[in-house]
């Protein structure tokens, strides 16, 4: 990897690492501070409804990389006014989409709550978090197009710090597990409103800038960012379901104790997973940025397989490997952790009423750490637009096994936490395969 391009990578790696950090901390004190104040059978219903805002993300982990993408490649033709038109006409539609996946959600509240044993109140507070939860990425999608990473992390921070901050007093005032899920799509609002101040500069650009080059913006709406967005948005339904649906499965499944433990676990795993794809993102935006900066015309590209595509390729593996040496210390960290002090570990974060699951803690991470290099794997080829369609059928295919198996095998909590390791490790195998190119 060139000089230029490891300093940079490095720059961006530690302003986001340090904005995400503040973000990561306040987000796992709110799951920590609910575990303790709650207890573990409530602690099971909340976690369980956030597992069902992970499904949310599914588009909103779509949004985000399709508007990162995107304004990636027009901040680096200097083309300011067709991010301002991005983003307004993102937040447009997204907006309408909001409101339409609200009364759907409305309309499943029904089988939602049979489906977690959850009552009406809980279920429709949820569901609020769909008004803001498709707009947020459009904002997070533009600082990360725009290389802000620190007000990206700083944005993150608000959004997890107003969440923890309001659901203190909620869940204190007697509100319990809807106290802490009103923070929720409070905290969303807070974070859309708050990251307008730092792109404020954009969307405040003339029209005259907006309107050259029109036709070609046109174009490429309709036809390139459309197919990228279908692809993308059928990856991230399989990748977000897969490590979402044991939650709700071990809800629907085990005993409320039981499935509260495994969420104890999987919280903790998840922390591992959460800060692998920190660094990926930054990884996808730097691979982006490179390659268009690098790229030559359709004419010269359809004659010969220049040196220069060469080089871009291998760049882009550099920036790739560099990323996975990163996220092996991450792992290497945890498992450290989960292997050597298990107990005092859980003690600390969740509560001594969660030492019951010590012993299983080592194969949640392990689960979570082959999921996190198959998210490495993922965000690489989207980020060089490769095998998108085999890359969806192997993480459809994972999801697939996931619940077939967790449906047949679930009589335990340790029989769910090992059918889950065993598929990750499966999906990571098949995913490696597609970099074989």
């Amino acid at each position: 990897m060139s000089s230029k391009t490891t300093k940079i990578l490095t720059r961006r790696t530690v302003f986001l690492f340090l904005g995400l950090s503040l973000a990561n901390v306040a987000s796992y004190l709110f799951y920590f501070i609910m575990a303790r104040m709650l207890a573990v059978e409530d602690y099971s219903l909340l976690y369980s409804l956030i597992a069902l805002t992970y499904l949310f993300t599914i588009p909103h982990e779509t949004i985000r990389t399709v508007i990162a993408r995107y304004t990636m490649r027009f901040w680096t033709r200097k083309k300011k006014g067709k991010i301002k038109s991005l983003f307004f006409k993102s937040v447009k539609y997204l907006g309408l989409c909001s409101i339409i996946a609200f009364g759907v959600f409305l309309g499943l509240s029904p089988f939602l709550m049979k489906l977690l044993h959850a009552p009406f109140s809980s279920i429709i507070i949820i569901g609020f978090s769909l008004l803001f939860i498709f707009l947020l990425p459009v904002i997070w999608g533009i600082l990360q197009g725009t290389n802000r990473f620190g007000h990206l992390g700083i944005n993150n921070s608000v959004e997890t710090g107003a969440k923890l901050i309001i659901a203190i007093p909620l869940v204190l005032f007697g509100l319990g597990v809807n106290g802490a899920l009103l923070a929720i799509p409070l905290s969303l609002a807070i974070a859309f409103f708050a990251g307008f101040l730092p792109i404020k500069n954009i969307i405040k650009i003339k029209n005259e800038e907006e309107k050259h080059n029109k036709e070609y913006e046109e174009k490429l709406k309709i036809k390139g960012m459309f197919r990228y967005s279908f692809a993308t948005f059928i990856i991230f339904i399989f990748f977000v379901a897969i490590y979402s649906v044991d939650i709700i499965l071990a809800r629907y499944f085990l005993t409320p104790l039981s499935s509260g433990l495994y969420s104890g676990a999987s919280v903790i795993g998840k922390a591992l997973l959460f800060c692998s794809l920190a660094i990926t993102r930054i990884m996808f935006s730097a691979i982006v940025e490179h390659h268009t900066k690098n790229k030559t015309n359709k004419k010269e590209m359809k004659k010969i397989k220049t040196e220069r595509t060469k080089r871009e390729t291998k760049e882009a593996k550099k920036i790739f490997k560099g990323t996975v040496y990163a996220v092996m210390g991450f792992v290497a960290g945890f498992l450290l952790i989960s292997i050597l002090i298990p107990e005092p570990f859980i003690n600390v974060l969740l509560g001594s009423k969660y030492l019951e699951m010590a012993y299983l803690l080592k194969y949640m991470v392990l689960a979570m750490a082959f999921l996190s290099f198959s998210s490495l794997i993922v965000f690489y080829n989207l980020s060089i637009d490769w095998h998108k369609k085999l890359t969806a059928r192997i993480l459809g295919a994972a999801l697939f096994l996931l619940i077939a198996l967790l449906i047949i095998f679930h009589s335990t909590l340790k029989q769910f936490i090992f059918i889950v390791l065993l598929v990750n490790i499966l999906l990571f195998l098949a995913l490696f395969t597609t970099l074989k190119h």
